[in-house]
């Protein structure tokens, strides 16, 4: 199922959780997201670096987008600033935080995404030199996965208190303290903001 994904996405998935639902293993990056919306609006460019400076709502319209192009229903109902997901859709989308979190545990039980050493799975401030780095150059957690803790912010699904203003983010930055890259670690960032430190990347429900 992930190779047959991978054919149609030109993304590498992980399976998670006992095979209901799928993750891509790297953050989104700037060529993928360029081939797909036709722009790229990083502020680090590389074909191979993260995706940045991307708000919430374009998130959400890269996973329908992507849907469409892979023959797949999209996840998402979008109306301007309002946005629906139509939970029984076959198409890609943001994890919500509870799968965020679950994935990036990789079913260990360290601080951060793959190890208690940050230096070993993720890029902060004391080894970023205050910049993205391209992905999956440091160690994956146990999943597959990597850059889960630092390289950039991943936005997820849910929202502040039902107030849709507000979105979460998850995983910590290049820019950050270590703190803020540990596995439990999100706050909340207005969905209509970007950042050279905030991406995203992707999850799909299996057997859609």
């Amino acid at each position: 199922m992930a190779d047959d994904s991978k054919k149609r996405s030109g993304i590498d998935f992980a399976i998670i959780s006992e095979k209901k639902w799928m993750m891509s293993k790297t953050e989104i990056t700037q060529a993928v997201y360029k081939a797909i919306m036709g722009k790229n609006p990083s502020y680090f460019t590389g074909d191979n670096l993260p995706v940045e400076k991307v708000d919430w709502y374009d998130a959400v319209e890269f996973c329908n987008e992507l849907s469409k192009k892979a023959g797949l229903e999209p996840a998402y109902s979008i109306n301007g600033m309002n946005v629906e997901w139509n939970r029984t859709a076959s198409g890609y989308r943001l994890p919500t935080v509870e799968e965020w979190k679950y994935a990036a545990s990789g079913g260990q039980n360290y601080k951060y995404s793959g190890s208690d050493n940050l230096d070993e799975v993720g890029w902060y401030t004391d080894n970023s030199g205050r910049k993205t780095h391209p992905v999956a150059q440091k160690k994956p957690n146990g999943y597959g996965l990597y850059d889960m803790s630092g390289n950039v912010w991943e936005w997820c699904w849910d929202s502040r208190s039902s107030i849709s203003s507000e979105r979460c983010r998850c995983g910590g930055s290049w820019y950050d303290f270590a703190d803020y890259c540990g596995v439990g670690n999100k706050n909340w960032y207005y969905a209509n903001d970007t950042s050279s430190n905030l991406g995203f990347r992707i999850v799909r429900s299996i057997g859609k």
